[in-house]
């Protein structure tokens, strides 16, 4: 009896530790949903998707046109840097620009996000600042 329950445990923690944190992808929209800054390929800014943010550039697209934009948090981007959460929204205004309104730690600011790809999993922009 005392076997059986000790694989059943095993069993339980087993399973348990081989499931995935499933993360809600909504397929008619890619761009939903949390993107930490991975690294940068030239001119382009890659984001990798997760359930949270992680220390660093971060965005969060909501269904709404809200997002959290995770941005230094003064204007010495010199180690250490710290970050904090501001408030904004966005756009679509073509196929591939998004135009972002967001506060940030001198105010609020316009800018552009010209998208190369967006994949389940990579979201691949680069910067744009210009007048809308």
């Amino acid at each position: 009896m005392k076997k059986s329950l000790l694989y059943i445990f095993l069993l339980i923690l087993f399973m348990l530790s081989c499931t995935k944190d499933g993360i809600e992808i909504d397929k008619d929209n890619l761009l939903i949903g949390v993107w930490n800054f991975s690294r940068s390929d030239v001119d382009v800014n890659v984001f990798a998707r997760s359930r949270k943010f992680t220390l660093g550039h971060c965005y969060q697209f909501n269904a709404d046109g809200t997002l959290i934009e995770r941005s230094y948090a003064g204007f010495c981007a010199t180690p250490p840097v710290s970050y904090s959460d501001y408030q904004g929204v966005w756009s679509v205004l073509n196929d591939t620009l998004i135009k972002i309104t967001a506060k940030y730690w001198g105010g609020s600011t316009t800018y552009g996000l010209d998208i190369v790809s967006v994949s389940p999993d990579s979201l691949k922009v680069i910067s744009t600042s210009f007048d809308f």
